[in-house]
């Protein structure tokens, strides 16, 4: 077994453990980065499809982070805002689209929008939109005590707006269903706007006043994010090592902590975790960083927890606080994220160059008396949305992303040999035009099953209490979209600041 020792050991590559990493080597900290899969950024990937780079993970981020903006262009990277509209599908009477009206989550900033008011109106009837009125008038008190974004909207604006608009929001998003979304993870600040301006619509009119774009992407993909932050730490004198695998973490005397890893190999199935292989290392620090998903994090947290409590107080890890972690990752129960599947087509299709629906669309979820014509939940006009993506790609080449997987839902069926005939008439539907195998010129599936855990307001309680107690060490911290909420906007600044000189 051989050892080394290092600044600051870093576990998981994903965009938390990049922005951690890269903190470290501004902090004049020589990082080791450890990424148990072939290569890092998590959820922020690429993919060469049909002679095409693209974005086969996270697209964009949420411009609300201004940390993430200026990330990029320190990084020299350009950021770009998306192209073109966003659609709804709705199955009610055989199914629709409808465009998405200026607010946020699909909740309108204007209650008299034509576009909100119209689309509700056609979908749930007159009585639903006089409903969704009453918001103007109940006062600030009504809702003030939701936590979660589905009973705020319901409460506020009626159940017909919840289903029509933010459904599919949450959906498309986020994965999840709005009554596990905690309003201030997804929405910071509305909660806070209610209260002060009265109602929900002019909430949201204080945040987003004006239909400028909530998204932004690193020109020429998302991709070029982490491939930026890996370049800058490894030039900053940091090590990136992918394959590599934590296996366990343990505090040592006084200030030390002991991480133990081995490599891996990728898995036949591309979907499960890589396999271990090789011999072990044993890696010495004076901090740690835990940027891996909730399940590694939890396991290697209990572990080392118990460990202290065994060791007594002559580490970095004292006895009680780690009886307190243990004992509280014993009542820590994650809710199941969705299943997830990505069907990426690439199309040489003029039908498409105007881009009939816009660059977007959610599918709100069917309801018992709906009969479905489509399966996806989204879809994303990649190449209208995102043009820098495919620049000099041959006239008439489009790349479409739709997206499958609601809460419940069993993506098992959902394969290699169905997956390019399902997207492509889902897309064709949702597109309102004719598309057919003579249009493809390639398609990747790719599967994230259970990759997004739904931020509910009870599990963002207790991830800030074991976040607080974690801090409490002496040289351990915890980062990840599980303690620092879903999306890149948080994710990122959360990982930029978890690592102190």
């Amino acid at each position: 077994m051989t050892s080394r020792t290092v600044d600051v050991v870093v576990i998981g590559g994903g965009l938390a453990g990049l922005s951690a990493a890269y903190s470290a080597v501004k902090a004049g900290l020589r990082p080791l980065l450890l990424e148990e899969r072939g290569r890092p950024g998590g959820l922020v990937c690429s993919g060469d499809i049909g002679g095409q780079s693209v974005d086969i993970g996270a697209e964009s981020f949420a411009t609300r982070s201004k940390e993430i903006t200026d990330l990029a262009h320190e990084l020299g990277l350009e950021t770009v805002s998306p192209q073109g509209s966003s659609w709804i599908w709705t199955h009610q009477d055989g199914g629709r689209a409808v465009p998405i009206p200026h607010g946020i989550f699909g909740i309108p900033a204007n209650i008299d929008d034509p576009v909100f008011a119209e689309t509700l109106v056609q979908i749930a009837g007159s009585e639903a939109y006089e409903r969704a009125k009453r918001d103007l008038t109940m006062g600030p008190s009504i809702g003030a005590n939701c936590e979660d974004l589905a009973s705020l909207v319901s409460m506020r604006m009626g159940q017909a707006v919840l289903d029509t608009f933010v459904t599919p929001f949450a959906g498309g998003i986020h994965a999840a269903d709005p009554k596990n979304l905690a309003v201030d993870s997804v929405a910071p600040g509305l909660r806070a706007q209610l209260h002060k301006t009265g109602s929900l619509t002019a909430a949201v009119r204080a945040i987003r006043p004006q239909p400028t774009p909530v998204v932004a992407q690193t020109k020429g993909g998302m991709f070029r994010l982490p491939e930026a932050l890996r370049e800058a730490i490894i030039a900053g004198g940091g090590m990136v090592e992918s394959r590599k695998r934590a296996i366990a973490l343990t505090p040592g005397r006084h200030s030390l902590w002991k991480v133990w890893t081995k490599p891996t190999r990728s898995n036949p199935d591309p979907h499960l975790p890589p396999i271990e292989v090789g011999d072990r290392e044993l890696i010495r620090t004076e901090r740690v960083v835990l940027a891996t998903p909730a399940p590694q994090s939890f396991s290697l947290l209990g572990a080392c927890a118990d460990a202290a409590s065994l060791m007594g107080d002559a580490t970095a890890f004292p006895a009680d606080l780690a009886q307190e972690i243990f004992e509280l990752l014993g009542d820590f129960t994650l809710p199941a994220g969705a299943p997830i599947a990505h069907v990426t087509l690439v199309l040489n299709a003029p039908q498409l160059d105007k881009s009939p629906r816009g660059s977007g669309m959610l599918v709100s979820p069917p309801s018992r008396t709906d009969r479905p014509r489509l399966r996806a939940k989204a879809l994303t006009h990649y190449s209208s949305k995102w043009p820098d993506t495919i620049a000099g790609a041959p006239p008439h080449t489009h790349v479409l992303r739709i997206s499958y997987g609601r809460p419940g839902e069993d993506l098992s069926d959902l394969t290699n040999e169905n997956a390019r005939a399902i997207a492509l008439a889902d897309a064709a539907t949702m597109m309102g035009v004719n598309l057919d195998e003579a249009n493809v010129i390639d398609h990747r599936l790719i599967h994230w099953d259970g990759s997004l855990v739904p931020q509910t307001p009870e599990t963002r309680e207790k991830a800030k209490r074991l976040e607080d107690l974690v801090k409490q060490t002496q040289g351990l911290r915890v980062t990840g979209a599980w303690v620092a909420g879903s999306g890149l906007a948080a994710v990122i600044p959360h990982g930029l600041g978890s690592v102190n000189a």
